[in-house]
């Protein structure tokens, strides 16, 4: 067992923690999806290090922080942006906030993108992304099975489908 591994839970905390002081808390959002999400992202990128022999046991957490928050900046500067561009544009502009269906995201993105283009698109996904896209897609498993079995909700299982296939489809960049 890995040094990440053994400390999982400690890390994910974490970084759940340092993400929702970032995106400012309960007071007035709720992120704890998007800090969730965060968290996991940061949990992937230290599993990679740690393979590469890149990561120190006594670093770890300080790494962990710091990646935190900068996937938190980072994912703040993106929403003030869309929120900037959906108040020019209207709303009807970001699929994700009008109650886009399940059924269309569902949708295979083979029947959007060319097969031969879609590898090129999907290896461009984020681990994260391009995991959750794979068991959703190629395994078939249910939107509800992946959110237990990984331990998040189902909404942000719904949200990175909504990106990969945003990603997948040419809508926006990775």
């Amino acid at each position: 067992m890995g040094i990440v591994e053994k400390n999982y839970e400690d890390l994910l905390g974490v970084c759940k923690h340092v993400a929702t002081q970032q995106l400012g808390g309960p007071a007035r959002t709720d992120y704890s999806s998007e800090a969730e999400d965060i968290a996991q992202n940061v949990i992937v990128m230290l599993l990679e290090k740690e393979a590469k022999g890149e990561l120190r046991e006594e670093d770890m957490f300080g790494l962990a922080k710091g990646m935190a928050r900068l996937r938190s900046i980072t994912y703040i500067t993106n929403e003030t942006r869309r929120r900037e561009i959906e108040q020019e544009h209207g709303p009807a502009i970001n699929r994700t906030l009008t109650g886009q269906s399940a059924e269309s995201l569902a949708a295979d993105p083979s029947d959007l993108v060319g097969v031969e283009d879609l590898n090129d698109r999907l290896n461009t996904l984020s681990p994260l992304l391009y995991s959750t896209a794979m068991a959703f897609y190629l395994d078939g498993q249910t939107v509800e099975h992946i959110a237990k079995a990984w331990g998040i909700t189902e909404d942000v299982v719904y949200k990175r489908l909504q990106r990969a296939r945003d990603i997948v489809t040419g809508e926006t960049d990775a």
